[in-house]
């Protein structure tokens, strides 16, 4: 696996916004699964008064998280949501009242050893901020050596994790600190780009941390790229970061979960950067989970011009909503409005063979084989040059000079290699 990737302009047109928390909306929607499938029930039916942090939904059985309410007020019913997945899944309709009234119910846990740490990060239902959406109990549960915190945000426009070292310092030190006491992890490395003032004397206070700074490439952000970044250590094939005795955690996940311990609030807001081309305003805004993206834009100044596009993520690995009722979502850290021109789709030609897409690919694949094998719905191919192991970055589109929509093509390949892989373990 080489450091190859491409040189992006940042964009950084946030990078000296304070949050600012919007209006608390007339409603929310609040999905019962990230994962796709879910064996949660729903605690909550029509008419139900609720309040901030009170659970509306149980955890299910395999490794899912409890949903909490964002807002107070009355359950509206239960809706469908379809994900930026595909995935279609239900979700609580709350209208609020607009007093923000929390849970009588909230409490600090009380945590005592690694069993009941990882418990309470499963109660506090924190998933992967950095968009994964990744159960967090489920990823600390490892004997390990290494706790990498994640702070590159490669993506353009994105500032979300660089606000939270800035302003949220104290959170951020403090949830690397439990992790690391907890988990009984020997070494902390911070990885960042550019780290706000005060950050390295602020993590001197965790024995064992220091702050690595990152190359200047994406996705150097990447599971697989910041482990290499930071430690030297090569995730083989299709292993994970706990096989080279890694766990990486996104800053705003490790500010969470202070501020969850500290005082019993679960996982009901995010802090987002909302800019592009069509925005009034570029700013960072904190909005309770399930909050209509339409909204959060309104709160940001609203739109210059006709969006064209509303991307929630960044533009290289973002995904195209569908309306602007979509809900705010735990893994959402960023949305985006493009104009006509920035929108735009770019005519492709035919594969020119010049290997571009080769020379720049993070993980070392063939990115014009891949769809050519897809194409002809031939596995043996697929399986022969790795294709499930793209991580959908967007480096081979975008340097290709024919333009050619490499990264559908990989994510439709990588679909079928999981459905043939399903359909044979049926058999």
């Amino acid at each position: 696996m080489g450091n190859h990737g491409i040189r992006l302009n940042g964009h950084k047109n946030t990078v000296d916004c304070k949050p600012v928390a919007m209006p608390v909306p007339a409603k929310v929607r609040i999905p019962l699964a990230l994962l796709g499938a879910n064996t949660s029930t729903f605690l909550v039916q029509k008419g139900d008064e609720v309040a901030v942090g009170q659970p509306v939904a149980t955890q299910g059985q395999g490794i899912g998280v409890p949903v909490y309410a964002s807002v107070s007020g009355k359950v509206a019913g239960i809706e469908t949501v379809r994900l930026a997945s595909g995935a279609i899944v239900d979700a609580v309709v709350i209208e609020s009242d607009g007093r923000q009234t929390p849970w009588e119910g909230i409490k600090p846990p009380v945590v005592e050893d690694l069993k009941s740490f990882l418990e309470a990060v499963r109660q506090s239902g924190v998933v992967g901020l950095g968009g994964a959406g990744f159960p967090t109990w489920v990823k600390l549960n490892a004997e390990v050596e290494y706790l990498i915190i994640n702070g590159s945000e490669c993506e353009p426009y994105c500032t979300a994790d660089y606000i939270a070292l800035r302003d949220f310092t104290a959170d951020v030190v403090e949830g690397v600190r439990l992790v690391k006491e907890y988990g009984k992890i020997p070494k902390v490395i911070i990885g960042v780009k550019h780290p706000p003032q005060g950050i390295e004397e602020a993590f001197k206070a965790i024995p064992g941390a220091e702050i690595k700074h990152l190359q200047e490439y994406y996705p150097v952000g990447a599971e697989r790229m910041l482990i290499k970044e930071t430690t030297g250590r090569v995730i083989p094939g299709r292993k994970l970061p706990k096989d080279v005795g890694c766990i990486v955690l996104n800053v705003n996940t490790a500010a969470y979960l202070a501020r969850y311990l500290r005082t019993g609030m679960p996982l009901v807001s995010r802090t987002v950067t909302v800019d592009g081309s069509a925005v009034n305003t570029p700013s960072v805004i904190t909005a309770p989970i399930g909050t209509p993206v339409g909204d959060i834009f309104e709160a940001a100044g609203g739109f210059k011009c006709e969006p064209a596009k509303i991307l929630a993520g960044g533009p290289m690995m973002g995904v195209c909503l569908p309306n602007l009722d979509f809900p705010l979502l735990w893994q959402n850290g960023s949305f985006l409005a493009l104009d006509a021109k920035d929108a735009k789709v770019p005519d492709s030609t035919a594969c020119i063979r010049c290997g571009r897409c080769v020379d720049h690919c993070p993980m070392n694949l063939m990115a014009f084989q891949i769809g050519k094998a897809y194409e002809a719905r031939d596995l043996d191919t697929l399986k022969k040059i790795r294709a499930d192991l793209c991580i959908e970055c967007g480096c081979c589109a975008y340097v290709c000079p024919a333009k050619r929509d490499m990264v559908t093509a990989n994510k439709l390949a990588k679909r079928y290699m999981a459905d043939e892989a399903r359909k044979e373990a049926n058999k």
